[in-house]
């Protein structure tokens, strides 16, 4: 797939509400669009109505929800591989990732633990993690591991409580002595004639020239300080010798649960794409997708870009009521007629299935397509610099054409649109006249270029376009002067947006009313009917 369709779907529109919450589920989420695999989309769905039956279940208890939502984002990623060693850190994660799994499988029954593969992790392991009364996501190296280790930590608040009496009692001699004290500093600057005699201060200060006026100070440590020092060095050695013996000999099962802490994390993934999956089904009414070989049938389908879009103008959107056979379909119309959204409304639906999600529609049958591909308006051209629109567009049609073997969803709006009518239409006759003969292709093609062969085995429709009947109806101030917004409320009451089929030879185009509607002069539309009415 094309990042073009995805992005000509507006598909970025639900899919950026599809929220997974652990590092396995976001990171699943950026590897799967779309999914090729019915059988793996029919599971994903299976999956998505388990999670929508717990929702269900706890429809009425918020704080259930609220607690498995919660554990959930509470799940850290786990180190890459096993390893000899963990680090503490690398503990702290397997121990985070312990509790909160064993929490998560407490709030879900039974039948839902089965069905995605949850399960308990080896026994022992929380035991072992919460030695010396840890908290339940937090971990350090704690003296009951290890007696030895207990006291190499005893002996090191010993010397440090020692080496802490020693620096007060240094402090107040100096103080006393010369009025100052190092407060932590490693050297301070004083005036010379602080220091009185530099010989008697020799025994307590290290005492070097700065400039004319001023000492450098340093405290000079005692043999007792000096004792003290290198017995703390000592311990901390040992003590970081004895921490390294412990997480060895805490990695050793950790190391052995490995695979069952991944497998883990993977069943955890597919429980919390389905439950994002399920919530967002649930919010904006999503229904599931039928997956079949058969014709691609449409009922009630929304493009929720257009719909919000809709919404803030004030005007009523129409749903998708539609079906596609294989092969080749021509959607002709007129400007804000509805047929681009009828391509991007399939192309919507199609991706948000093959993405794994429900969809927003009440029926949505449909096929799954191993290529989907648009061609049109709207991509990136810096591959492409030096082509003309045209050029552009035949770029994109031969990327195209090349997966035309296999299932594939193709969708063309107002290809050809850049050049003569008379070729566009030509160019369109035949790949219509090659479409034909590809079932394995469902192809849509939005167009205004009515002069289109009328070939066996395409199927040719039209937007219902303007109500004509009702067009007297408006109001002055929505046809008159409105602003235009109104004037989009306005047409938007008049026009029809439902496909009907196109008889041959039918000319009807609405381009000159709508023109008129918003707002182009009565006399210009007047004389544009004129000449249309000379050419016909």
């Amino acid at each position: 797939m094309s990042r073009d369709v995805w992005t000509y779907a507006g598909a970025d529109d639900l899919w950026l509400r599809f929220l997974p919450q652990t590092p396995f589920g976001r990171a699943a989420k950026a590897r799967m669009i779309p999914m090729t695999e019915r059988s793996v989309l029919e599971e994903r769905y299976d999956l998505t109505d388990a999670a929508l039956a717990l929702l269900a279940a706890h429809d009425g208890d918020r704080v259930t929800l609220d607690r498995i939502h919660h554990h959930l984002k509470r799940l850290p990623r786990l180190p890459v591989a096993s390893q000899e060693a963990f680090d503490e850190v690398e503990v702290f994660q397997l121990k985070k990732f312990l509790f909160n799994h064993r929490s998560l499988l407490a709030l879900l029954p039974e039948a839902l633990r089965q069905r995605f593969g949850l399960k308990e992790l080896p026994g022992g392991l929380v035991e072992l993690l919460g030695t010396g009364r840890q908290g339940d996501e937090s971990f350090y190296i704690a003296d009951a591991y290890d007696p030895e280790l207990a006291e190499v930590r005893r002996a090191l608040r010993e010397t440090g409580a020692a080496s802490r009496r020693l620096r007060e009692e240094y402090d107040v001699a100096v103080f006393a002595r010369w009025g100052f004290t190092f407060g932590g500093h490693a050297f301070l600057l004083v005036p010379r004639e602080r220091i009185e005699d530099p010989s008697l201060a020799a025994t307590f200060l290290d005492l070097e020239p700065w400039d004319a006026s001023r000492l450098c100070v340093r405290p000079r440590p005692g043999a007792e300080a000096l004792r003290l020092a290198e017995e703390t060095t000592t311990l901390l050695s040992r003590e970081r010798s004895l921490e390294a013996q412990v997480l060895a000999a805490i990695s050793a099962p950790l190391r052995e649960a490995i695979p069952d802490f991944l497998d883990q994390a993977r069943a955890i993934e597919g429980f919390d794409l389905a439950l994002a999956g399920a919530s967002l089904a649930k919010e904006a009414g999503l229904t599931r997708p039928f997956l079949h070989d058969g014709e691609i049938v449409v009922e009630r389908g929304r493009h929720l870009p257009t719909e919000a879009l809709c919404e803030s103008l004030g005007t009523t959107y129409t749903p998708l009521d539609a079906t596609f056979d294989g092969g080749p379909t021509v959607v002709f119309g007129s400007n804000m007629g509805g047929k681009t959204v009828v391509l991007k409304t399939l192309a919507f639906l199609q991706l948000t299935a093959q993405a794994g999600l429900f969809v927003p529609a009440e029926r949505f049958a449909t096929r799954v397509f191993r290529y989907l591909h648009y061609v049109g308006e709207g991509r990136e051209r810096e591959e492409g610099r030096g082509l003309s629109g045209f050029g552009f567009e035949i770029r994109q049609f031969n990327e195209a054409h090349a997966d035309f073997g296999g299932e594939t969803l193709a969708l063309f709006d107002e290809f050809a649109r850049t050049t003569s009518s008379g070729e566009a239409e030509a160019l369109l006759s035949a790949i219509l006249e090659e479409l034909a003969q590809r079932p394995r292709v469902v192809a849509l093609f939005s167009t205004h270029f009515r002069g289109v062969r009328r070939l066996a085995g395409v199927r040719y429709l039209r937007m219902g376009g303007l109500d004509r009947s009702r067009l007297d109806l408006a109001s002055p101030e929505d046809s008159g002067h409105a602003d235009l917004a109104a004037r989009i409320r306005h047409i938007d009451r008049q026009m029809r947006f439902c496909l009907e089929p196109d008889a041959p030879g039918e000319r009807r185009s609405d381009a000159i009313t709508v023109a008129a509607l918003l707002g182009l002069s009565p006399a210009l539309a007047r004389r544009a009917e004129d000449f249309l009415n000379q050419d016909n």
